[in-house]
């Protein structure tokens, strides 16, 4: 698959609060599909106690979020898989976030439907996933305006 994302950073707190919707438990694993910096992963493993993952192609964005799970003493917590979020194996997955893009989520749903555990969840931030039918859709306030989110629960 060759759909690139440009790489646009979270404001954490939207992204924090879009995962609260998720109803995450300690323990549980999060996927973010394309990390960038891991900014998600990491800081949903200190807030929620999770297992963090984050998929991400680019070598340059991996090496600073290696940097940053050692800098910040969450190794064994948060990991980065270096590669393409595609060719992922999404099983392990509790929770999967995604902030891809309409294109990208349809191209990656059947992947992500395919593998997950039943009872796992998947939010978008902003962009739907076409052909799917969400569980929950809301909205959250941002520093600078309101974001929407699906949550898709695998059956």
């Amino acid at each position: 698959m060759s759909i690139k994302v440009p790489y646009v950073p979270t404001p954490t707190s939207v992204a924090m609060e879009i995962i609260k919707r998720t109803k995450p438990r300690p323990g549980e694993v999060i996927v973010d599909a394309g990390a960038g910096e891991c900014n998600i992963v990491i800081e949903a493993a200190r807030r929620f106690e999770l297992i963090g993952l984050g998929i991400e192609k680019d070598p340059v964005l991996v090496k600073r979020c290696l940097e940053r799970i050692n800098a910040e003493g969450l190794r064994g917590r948060v990991y980065v898989a270096w590669g393409d979020i595609f060719q992922f194996n999404y099983s392990i997955a509790d929770i999967v976030y995604l902030y891809l893009g309409t294109d990208v989520n349809k191209e990656l749903a059947p992947i992500l439907f395919s593998t997950l555990k039943r009872g796992a969840r998947v939010v978008s931030h902003d962009f739907e996933i076409p052909g799917y039918k969400p569980t929950e859709v809301g909205s959250v306030k941002g520093p600078l305006r309101g974001h929407k989110y699906y949550l898709y629960i695998k059956t």
